[in-house]
């Protein structure tokens, strides 16, 4: 199973803002966030994925991703966050 490496890095400025060439939207919910696992589904523009990821060990966990219809992934962001 494929495995993230968290990294974290601290900008010392925010000059890096005048060479952005492009941004895009980014939309997500987040299913479960349980420390043993956590489910998260995302959308951008026409395209959503769903990631499931294990209990982080040391500075590394498994994780898995997969396309979902940006329908489906609206329609689960939208039952986590209705009342």
């Amino acid at each position: 199973m494929p495995a993230e490496i968290e990294r974290i890095f601290l900008l010392r400025s925010d000059s890096w803002r005048g060479r952005v060439s492009q941004s895009l939207r980014i939309t997500q919910g987040y299913l479960s966030r349980d420390p043993e696992r956590t489910v998260r589904v995302r959308i951008s523009g026409e395209q959503a994925w769903m990631t499931i990821k294990g209990k982080t060990q040391g500075i590394s966990r498994s994780e898995i991703e997969f396309p979902l219809p940006v329908e489906t992934a609206k329609e689960l962001i939208r039952s986590v966050f209705s009342p």
